[in-house]
């Protein structure tokens, strides 16, 4: 069989969202063929010092969570096109993950968010910007407004032509 899958993710993250303990909010979503199979929303178990490594935090989880769909297609002997697709829209993470030079001001980002430049450097995954506006992970993170919450629906639920339809009075 020479079908490959496409596995592909997005991630977002809400910077010191938790008044309480000032912790962030993860939110990310995986797709096989356009499908959502996995996604989450979730306070991060570490405070991070920055939004980059608040994104940079929840980029990790959501190519965790690509590789482990990744370890089971493989196990079940599909095949998965390589490399995958992770898009995050902070632009210091997405540096950060592809070893661009992004200055003394991530000298704290911890050793656990290299985890992404491993996986790039091995060729499982790319990492790419996608613009705010269309990251569909940012439903998971916060309220959004209903037009946010309407743009970004589509992706998780699919579409048809009958949904816009008025039903018979």
């Amino acid at each position: 069989m020479n079908f490959e899958f496409v596995l592909s993710g997005r991630s977002d993250s809400d910077y010191a969202a938790c008044k309480d303990d000032r912790r962030s909010v993860t939110g990310s979503r995986v797709f096989l063929e356009n499908a959502p199979v996995a996604f989450r929303s979730n306070t991060q178990k570490f405070v991070t010092l920055s939004v980059t490594e608040a994104e940079s935090g929840a980029g990790v989880t959501t190519a965790q969570d690509m590789m482990f769909i990744y370890r089971l297609l493989t196990s079940m002997g599909l095949k998965v096109k390589l490399p995958m697709v992770l898009e995050m829209d902070n632009k210091g993470a997405v540096d950060l993950a592809n070893n661009y030079s992004v200055g003394g001001r991530t000298r704290h980002v911890d050793v656990r968010f290299f985890y992404l430049r491993e996986l790039k450097e091995e060729g499982l995954m790319v990492i790419k910007h996608v613009p705010g506006i269309e990251n569909d992970a940012d439903i998971f993170t916060k309220n959004v407004d209903a037009q946010t919450f309407e743009r970004h629906l589509p992706a998780f639920v699919g579409y048809d032509e009958y949904m816009d339809a008025k039903t018979p009075e």
